[in-house]
């Protein structure tokens, strides 16, 4: 991959393999998480209104897989920078005050994801040997989703302030999202 300027969504894939490695397993696994979960829905569906025979353990199961689908995407969306809230403030405002309000949003969301990290450990601590009824999953196996994916926003959120703090530039005229451009 080329290298790209940092005001690309992908520019710090391009800089390092490892955190291209992480962001494609992240999109890779919310696919197999997105197809899994329309298989189980219209296995709901059709089982249910077909066959008048619903499975007691898709409903459960295509619940889990939401859960765990929301945290994964939000993690993707977040590496790609294409969160609606960064798109839709700061048009016709100068590179720096742009720069200055990312870098408080990527502050934020880091803060306010690792709390969520370490309260995330504590429903799984107290939800240990919990099992789902329908599925019989161990419930600190559904928990784990938003302690990965908690952390995984964190992260991303980090680089992000990273990249707001080293290359205010990027920033330099946006456009208004309200006008649409013009």
């Amino acid at each position: 991959m080329s290298r790209l300027e940092p005001g690309d969504e992908r520019y710090l894939e391009s800089r390092s393999f490892a955190y291209r490695l992480l962001v494609r397993a992240e999109f890779a696994f919310g696919m197999v998480l997105l197809v899994g979960l329309l298989t189980l829905v219209v296995l709901q569906v059709v089982s249910r209104y077909v066959f008048s025979s619903p499975f007691s353990w898709s409903e459960e199961a295509a619940r889990f897989t939401f859960i765990w689908l929301v945290f994964v995407a939000a993690a993707f969306v977040t590496a790609r920078r294409r969160n609606i809230t960064v798109q839709l403030y700061g048009g016709g405002k100068t590179g720096k005050v742009v720069a200055i309000i990312e870098a408080l949003a990527a502050v934020i969301v880091s803060v306010v994801s690792i709390a969520m990290v370490f309260g995330s450990f504590g429903l799984m601590a107290t939800t240990m040997g919990l099992t789902s009824p329908g599925t019989g999953i161990p419930l600190p196996v559904v928990y784990v989703s938003s302690v990965v994916g908690f952390g995984l926003l964190a992260f991303h959120s980090l680089c992000n302030l990273w990249l707001a703090v080293r290359y205010p530039s990027q920033f330099a005229g946006t456009i208004d999202a309200e006008k649409g451009g013009v």
